[in-house]
């Protein structure tokens, strides 16, 4: 997908937890409201030096300086020495306010620090003081300390508040302990704790992102019950995680029970926004049901919400995928009559699908169009189109267009690297294409063992064999080791070439190097083998394939079952691995015909004849 089906979910994901995730800020103004001594008015509203002012002159101006967002970390530290030594002790609102700004600064080891100093100095900490210490470790997924710090809280007899509560949950939800925040909550909830909305969305949330949206909607049921009313952001978040779970065979139930959600949001009076729709529609593409998004993608215009490009490029993608290129382009011809402007992940997505349905002229223009409105091809984009050329047999112009890649400063993956050798290699331009291998060891990028694989391939094809050869041996020279695929290329070409000895040698090769064959290296070398009437070794191999539970394939039995009517020596080969080469199939029943009138040993086929 060129889409990133995140992108929805981020959003709700953002929404629901934003209150939360800015708690140091919460942490620089909330505190006094807790607090009620009398509003101190200072004499010197900006001192020249704050150190020469009076206890509470100084804790108004450090607390000033904090709400300001101005201050340096090095004087909050400053500060803070000053103010934890000052006596009488100053306010512990003024030492959280503080202490949250260091914390707003993520530096979560000053604020450690400055805690054991005020411990050291005597001063109590309240449960704001030790909500900001359960946050810093929170942010450090350092979830051991942050049950100690919980703990700390319950020993010195506070009641965890709500936003205590959505820290710690939160930290476990952000630490993958998803489930376990879920239990934690339920005991805190028999003993009494009430939740809220936010709670509850700490917890949808984290279901959701875990892939437990059944869990979720249950949860959020549970919520209305409590006479929470579910809000935009946590429908969105079911909705999301609903679509996103789908995959194959419970895609369609859980889309269905999407959509029922979704029809309930309505029924309550919560008008779905943008992203609501984008998720519903991005949902329904990924599991090929388009029909069903382009339904949304109309109640959503009908509604008089205006498609924004993701809404677009989503439908798109979707469509060429299916193979609807026609639609695809309606599409995208309606978004630029919509005035929205399409971008780079639109273009390619609409490329990509007249690439592949093999639409050139339709692609060319559309690359034109794209040039014309200033949108840059990305790699992807050069990738896509070379590909097109090489399939239509347009060599010249994917070369052009490779070389106009490096005109334009564009770096080719290294994707676009391996569509070039597998292109020029395919179309029998092998000097070109080791060019191309030779530019890719110049450039930054590891080359791949496909990148090798391909022209050794192209080579054998075109009679190279000791350049296929010599290229073989480098790849230990890179730090690479063949796979069972470069293994094949070789062994095909060596047989094909009349070397199946030297095959055989590279077959104990590859099982020494741990790379076991496949069914294809077997009959590839057992066919060479007979080729070359290799009679003993060719047995071997068949016994080694048959113990492996792998068949000969209809080559090396119709090769054996002919040779058998003309030499004996291969009769009783067959006799010898029967269930090796036995296949019923018609094709070879002629020639088993003949091949039993002339056998000494009628009885014992008959009886194979039966398995």
């Amino acid at each position: 997908m060129l889409l990133k089906s995140k992108t929805h979910s981020n959003h709700a994901v953002q929404r629901t937890i934003k209150s939360l995730r800015s708690l140091s800020s919460l942490f620089t103004k909330d505190p006094l409201q807790h607090s009620s001594p009398i509003p101190y008015k200072p004499r010197f509203e900006n001192p020249k030096n704050p150190h020469f002012l009076g206890p509470k002159d100084f804790e108004y101006f450090v607390r000033h300086q904090c709400k300001s967002g101005k201050l340096a970390l090095n004087d909050a530290l400053t500060y803070f020495d000053k103010l934890i030594a000052t006596q009488p002790s100053p306010l512990i609102q003024t030492i959280n306010i503080v202490l949250g700004f260091v914390s707003k600064l993520k530096c979560n080891p000053d604020v450690f620090s400055m805690y054991r100093k005020l411990n050291a100095e005597g001063i109590k900490p309240n449960l704001y003081t030790l909500s900001i210490l359960l946050d810093c470790c929170c942010q450090l997924k350092q979830m051991s300390s942050g049950f100690c710090v919980f703990g700390h809280v319950i020993k010195r007899g506070f009641e965890p508040d709500l936003v205590t509560v959505g820290i710690l949950l939160m930290g476990m939800c952000g630490d993958g302990k998803v489930l376990d925040a879920v239990k934690i909550f339920d005991k805190m909830s028999e003993r009494g704790f009430q939740g809220d909305g936010v709670i509850y969305g700490i917890r949808i949330n984290g279901l959701c992102s875990v892939g437990h949206p059944a869990m979720a909607l249950e949860l959020h049921r549970k919520m209305e019950k409590s006479n929470f009313q579910g809000t935009l952001m946590t429908f969105s978040l079911v909705i999301d995680a609903f679509c996103k779970d789908g995959m194959v065979d419970e895609a369609a139930s859980l889309l269905k029970e999407a959509v029922n959600f979704f029809d309930k949001m309505v029924s309550q009076g919560l008008t779905p926004d943008l992203i609501i729709y984008n998720t519903m529609i991005h949902g329904f593409c990924q599991v090929g049901m388009w029909e069903e998004a382009m339904k949304i993608f109309n109640l959503m215009v009908g509604k008089g919400i205006s498609p924004d490009v993701l809404t677009f490029t989503t439908l798109i993608d979707s469509l060429c995928k299916e193979g609807k290129t026609g639609e695809a382009q309606r599409i995208f011809d309606l978004m630029i009559r919509q005035g929205a402007k399409a971008d780079i992940q639109t273009y390619n997505s609409l490329l990509n699908g007249l690439c592949l349905n093999e639409l050139e002229d339709e692609a060319f223009q559309l690359f034109q169009k794209m040039h014309d409105n200033g949108i840059k091809p990305t790699a992807a984009t050069y990738n896509t189109f070379i590909g097109m050329l090489f399939q239509a047999g347009q060599v010249s112009t994917a070369q052009k267009m490779f070389d106009e890649m490096h005109v334009f400063g564009k770096s080719p993956l290294l994707s676009i690297y391996i569509v070039m050798l597998d292109g020029l290699c395919k179309h029998g331009h092998i000097d070109k294409a080791l060019d191309i291998f030779r530019s890719l060891e110049s450039t930054n990028h590891k080359p791949s063992i496909e990148t090798f694989s391909i022209p050794i391939d192209g080579m054998w094809k075109a009679g190279r064999l000791e350049e296929a050869r010599i290229m073989f041996n480098r790849i230990s020279e890179k730090g690479l080791s063949p796979d069972f695929v470069t293994y094949n290329i070789m062994l095909s070409g060596l047989c094909k070439n009349r070397m199946p000895l030297v095959a055989d040698k590279l077959v104990t090769e590859m099982e020494e190097k741990g790379c076991l064959l496949d069914s294809i290296s077997y009959n590839v070398v057992i066919n060479g083998l007979l080729r070359e009437k290799e009679i003993e070794k060719a047995m071997n191999r068949l016994e080694q394939m048959r113990r492996r539970n792998f068949s000969a394939d209809d080559g090396v039995t119709s090769m054996l079952l002919r040779l058998a009517i003309k030499d004996e020596q291969f009769r009783a080969a067959l006799e010898f691995l029967p269930d090796v080469i036995w296949k019923k199939n018609a094709a070879f029943f002629p020639a088993l015909v003949d091949y039993i009138l002339q056998s000494l040993s009628v009885s014992c086929f008959c009886m194979n004849l039966t398995r």
